[in-house]
């Protein structure tokens, strides 16, 4: 028999179980979200409407499709929105300083959600917006996994742990109350289980053996990143600029014997076959990656890097794939 109401305190107990499981400091708090798109949505937008006399907000671009589907409020909304790409961000301080003084926030992201590339003026950026006590809504991929980083009174973290999860945490002076997400269904044991996965499944970070690994591939494949690049190394990243990408991977699964599902769970890649879709990538990457690129590109997990022999069954499969690719008279 269903009794169709719920009970908003589940949501907060969930809240107060995620502070004790990350070990938060006592003066921050935790707000527990179904993905990284509904913490950045009620985040923004609950905020938004709390100070809806500030109308001005700014948005570093091209870092990450989390924030895609909010700006057209604001712009309906006849809010100032400061666009500024990431590649074009070389004085942090001088693009704080022209924000206005009603900002009411500013949307970044501190890596790449594909490739793990760091921004390094993330953290700049936030100790700046909080000295103008404007909101500082960082989004954190994957870098929350490894690293750790001080929760000033004006920003919010929010955090991805999987695509069913995602935690904010609150520095002391953020006040906006929550939208709809505590009127939701949530069990804590569930979403703590979820979070304890994605810890493990991201618990290992070893530069020597992602160098290693690239380095290697360098005969057919070339890497993504130049060396001292700012980058995490919970992934080696690298494309293959005559080949795809997904029937390499597919050949090297069968080589271990992998089923499909088995092996994308270890290595991922921006192959529009593997994805069965065609805009995911280009119209938020800057700069826009080429269609080579995304064809060729290839991220491999700590468990395929750790396996025995794996960079030669790669090697191997990519020879094989362009042998196929080759006339033969």
């Amino acid at each position: 028999m269903l009794i169709d109401v719920l009970r908003p305190e589940a949501w907060e107990e969930v809240n107060d179980a995620i502070k004790t499981y990350l070990a938060l400091e006592p003066k921050v708090k935790a707000r527990s979200y179904r993905g990284l798109a509904q913490a950045v949505y009620e985040i923004s937008q609950g905020t938004a409407h709390f100070m809806a006399h500030k109308r001005s907000i700014g948005v570093i671009q091209g870092q990450t499709s989390a924030f895609e589907n909010l700006l057209p409020y604001y712009y309906k909304e006849t809010y100032e929105v400061h666009v500024r790409s990431h590649t074009q961000l070389t004085d942090v301080k001088e693009w704080v300083e022209s924000l206005k003084k009603e900002t009411l926030f500013v949307l970044y992201s501190e890596d790449h959600p594909v490739t793990g590339e760091l921004y390094p003026f993330a953290d700049e950026l936030d100790r700046l917006l909080n000295e103008k006590r404007i909101y500082s809504l960082r989004v954190s991929h994957s870098r929350h996994f490894s690293e750790n980083i001080e929760i000033r009174p004006y920003t919010v973290r929010m955090c991805s742990f999987s695509e069913e999860s995602a935690v904010a945490v609150l520095g002391e002076r953020f006040r906006s109350p929550p939208m709809m997400v505590e009127n939701m269904a949530w069990d804590k044991d569930i979403f703590l289980k979820q979070l304890a996965e994605a810890h493990a499944a991201k618990s290992e970070v070893n530069p020597p053996l992602v160098e290693h690994f690239e380095k290697e591939m360098a005969v057919v494949a070339t890497p993504y990143f130049n060396t001292g690049a700012s980058r995490l190394f919970d992934r080696a990243v690298l494309y293959f600029k005559d080949a795809s990408a997904e029937a390499v991977a597919e050949r090297a699964f069968k080589k271990m014997g992998l089923t499909s599902e088995q092996g994308w769970q270890k290595m991922s890649s921006t192959n529009m076959c593997h994805w069965s879709g065609i805009k995911m990538f280009r119209h938020w990457w800057e700069p826009e990656p080429s269609q080579e690129l995304l064809r060729g590109l290839i991220i491999v997990g700590p468990d395929l890097l750790n396996t025995k022999d794996f960079a030669k069954t790669l090697i191997s499969s990519y020879e094989e794939i362009k042998q196929l690719q080759s006339w033969t008279v």
